[in-house]
């Protein structure tokens, strides 16, 4: 099978996948990139500043950038060339991507759109505009959806869209990139920790965090706060427009246990994961979260609050980790002390028969079976 993947540029941890599907000799997934020079630093407008991954991105599989120059022309003409048997638009709002996916669909192939979109927590009116665009749009544009997950399933249900046109492309990350990396001896872990002030014997509670409206921890902080004199250390990772903000309310709560370490490139978080002895994730707004599942490779337990996508798909309740509501800082402070209580090797256990259905390897077998099966209700 040969598949396209329209995608403005490769990712941290999406380059890494594009490389473990080049390895499979009886697929072919070929990138399709089409932002100006695709493998350059970003700017990510939620942290101000440009972001660089400090990794390689664009060596080790088959890919194509399209020119901004007469794009639409030579995307057309790519398409007809390469004939794929299916072709992935990353999202629909891109310029072009629509009608990329019409002019497959014309010459014989099956066109899919991956999406992350969720149900909001308050519904209004606008799933009911999102209901007309699916039914008289995107359902006669693509023959398959693929979701990120169990909370996009449920969105794609919710638009009426078959279950036979649902398929599963997660935002799956290099697991075992992260549990070797994260394997830390006891001098790399206090090194790792005293680089931030932190003692060899506290607990560390870590999160990774744009610090702005929608993922700042003030929650966290109240909840940390608010704990008795056995509190972890909480390292927040990070940078954003909030970051003073945060600094003066951990002041006032007399919260001298937080430490905000700034941003970190991406190389630097396996290290930062091995130093910890729990995780938290818990935005207002999430669609799927990645760090989740690299703190769960990385062997940590995981709290996260419900909104958050991964949560529902990678943790077990009780067992590698728990959810909790947005806002309620109570119960935050209990599934802290739980996470911190809960047995490594317990978590370890059933995180690895976790992340064996969300890797990699599962991603590739999800995607080649979801288009297989695309293909067999287009002929029929």
């Amino acid at each position: 099978m040969k598949i396209g993947f329209l995608v403005p540029r490769p990712t941290q941890f999406e380059a890494p996948f594009y490389r473990f599907a080049a390895g499979d000799r009886s697929h072919e997934l070929e990138a399709v990139f089409t932002a100006d020079e695709p493998g350059s630093a970003v700017f990510d407008p939620e942290l101000g500043h440009e972001v660089s991954w400090g990794m390689e991105l664009l060596q080790g599989y088959p890919q194509v950038s399209l020119p901004r120059e007469q794009r639409r022309r030579k995307l057309d003409e790519l398409l007809a060339a390469r004939h794929y048997d299916l072709l992935i638009t990353n999202g629909y709002t891109e310029p072009g991507y629509l009608r990329a996916a019409r002019v497959a669909r014309r010459i014989g192939t099956v066109a899919a759109l991956r999406l992350d979109s969720v149900l909001p927590a308050r519904p209004g009116g606008r799933e009911a505009v999102k209901r007309l665009l699916f039914r008289l749009v995107l359902s006669r544009a693509y023959d398959l959806f693929l979701a990120t997950g169990t909370l996009t399933r449920q969105y794609l249900a919710a638009m009426h869209v078959p279950d036979s046109r649902v398929g599963l492309l997660p935002y799956a990350i290099d697991v075992g990139h992260f549990r070797l990396q994260a394997r830390l001896d006891a001098t790399s872990r206090d090194a790792v920790r005293g680089r931030h002030g932190i003692p060899p014997e506290g607990r560390v509670l870590l999160a990774v965090s744009k610090l702005n409206a929608r993922e700042a921890p003030w929650d966290l902080i109240r909840a940390v706060a608010g704990l008795d004199e056995a509190a972890p250390w909480l390292l927040v990772v990070g940078d954003g427009p909030a970051r003073s903000e945060l600094e003066r309310q951990a002041a006032r709560l007399n919260a001298r246990r937080v430490v905000f370490a700034g941003y970190a490139p991406y190389g630097d978080l396996p290290s930062l994961y091995g130093a910890a002895d729990a995780f938290v994730h818990v935005p207002r707004e999430e669609r799927w979260g990645v760090s989740v599942a690299e703190a769960l490779a990385a062997g940590l337990p995981v709290v996260a609050s419900s909104v958050v996508g991964a949560a529902h798909d990678l943790v077990a309740e009780g067992q590698n980790g728990f959810l909790c509501e947005p806002g309620d800082v109570a119960g935050l402070g209990r599934c802290v002390t739980a996470a911190l209580a809960l047995d490594r090797e317990t978590v370890a256990k059933v995180t690895s028969r976790i992340l064996q259905q969300w890797d990699y390897a599962a991603a590739w077998r999800g995607l080649l079976d979801a288009a297989a099966q695309a293909r067999r209700l287009r002929a029929a």
